[in-house]
């Protein structure tokens, strides 16, 4: 199974946006941006960092483990301010690290519905 990324929330202006990813390095991958080991279910406030160790936004940083998550896989939700350019600067982070993809369409709650 792929881990895949996307923007959860409505797209557009918002206080707070919310990037949702779901898959075995769900985890592994939001740690990565926010320098540290995550919980398998918990949350945290962290400053996230792109590849280069440029802050994009400071987040909150939910992790939910299997079945207890939207998709019954491992998720991880990256709450974070609604600037336009927070968002696209968390998305080009996430495409950028191997075995991640942005995903499809429905893709999230069609994951939920295979995983009961």
């Amino acid at each position: 199974m792929d881990t895949i990324f996307a923007l959860a929330s409505a797209p557009g202006k918002a206080g707070v946006a919310v990037v949702r990813l779901s898959g075995p390095e769900a985890r592994v991958a939001a740690g990565r941006l926010a320098g540290c080991t995550l919980p398998a279910a918990g949350r945290t406030l962290r400053v996230l960092r792109d590849g280069d160790g440029h802050r994009i936004d400071q987040a909150l940083v939910l992790t939910f483990a299997p079945p207890a998550s939207f998709t019954g896989a491992d998720v991880a939700e990256l709450h974070v301010h609604g600037s336009s350019a927070v968002i696209a600067a968390l998305l080009r982070s996430l495409s950028g690290i191997d075995g991640l993809r942005q995903a499809e369409p429905g893709e999230f709650t069609r994951r939920a519905l295979e995983n009961g």
